[in-house]
């Protein structure tokens, strides 16, 4: 539990290149669109799964109640393609892990 202004695990944020405040004005396609093109660890493979959640966004955008049942998926998409945490996670193969035990 928090109970100071410095206590706990946060620690600093870093401060955005800019200097300006985040801009919350864009719908969600257009927010997707642009985490789609921030993300400097995507290829071509991940082309797919990209246009495919930018489809879910416009989807949502348009249809508000649906929204209960997009959600997941596109957070799933999103988590997947590492936009959730800013990287995208490779799973290990047992052969890798042991490669990587060995090399230290």
């Amino acid at each position: 539990m928090r109970t100071g202004m410095s206590q706990g695990p946060r620690g600093l944020r870093d401060v955005s290149k800019v200097n300006e405040p985040l801009n919350l004005d864009f719908s969600l396609e257009e927010s997707v669109r642009k985490s789609i093109l921030a993300a400097t660890w995507l290829d071509d493979v991940d082309l797919g799964a990209a246009k495919e959640a930018v489809m879910l966004a416009e989807t949502m955008d348009q249809f508000p109640d649906r929204r209960h049942q997009i959600a997941p998926i596109l957070i799933g998409l999103l988590s997947n393609l590492g936009l959730l945490n800013n990287r995208k996670t490779t799973e290990m193969s047992p052969a890798d892990m042991l490669a990587a035990i060995a090399n230290g």
